[in-house]
């Protein structure tokens, strides 16, 4: 009986994981293109990062393992954005980095979009 129960259990717990794929796909879902996404290790400590660029933008993505890091991460993400226009955002487990270093958006717009598909997301 114990071994019929494991694979189901196993499934679950696949099902909740999370990763920056997740956000990549939300701002796939919002119109937006995401491109040239890889693993970029612990790019802010003790998170799980990828970076690339979405819709013209820089954009670091991390999971952390607890709320409280990622809040801790948030320091490190604004120094990530230096003097670009940019934002470090923390939602839950998860630290948004981005930043539009080639003043690509000036009004900003696309950059809200960005944030509020990630929140909607990660939230």
């Amino acid at each position: 009986m114990l071994r019929k129960g494991f694979p189901l259990v196993a499934l679950l717990l696949a099902g909740c994981s999370s990763s920056a794929d997740d956000v990549l796909d939300a701002w796939k879902a919002a119109g937006e293109t995401p491109s040239g996404f890889t693993d970029v290790g612990e790019k802010l400590p003790g998170g799980k990062c990828k970076a690339g660029k979405v819709s013209g933008l820089d954009a670091t993505v991390c999971v952390f393992d607890s709320a409280e890091k990622a809040q801790k991460a948030e320091e490190g993400g604004w120094a990530l954005v230096g003097t670009a226009v940019g934002s470090a955002v923390v939602s839950g487990k998860w630290v948004l980095v981005i930043s539009d270093p080639r003043k690509e958006d000036p009004s900003g717009r696309r950059m809200n979009v960005l944030v509020k598909a990630y929140q909607k997301k990660t939230g």
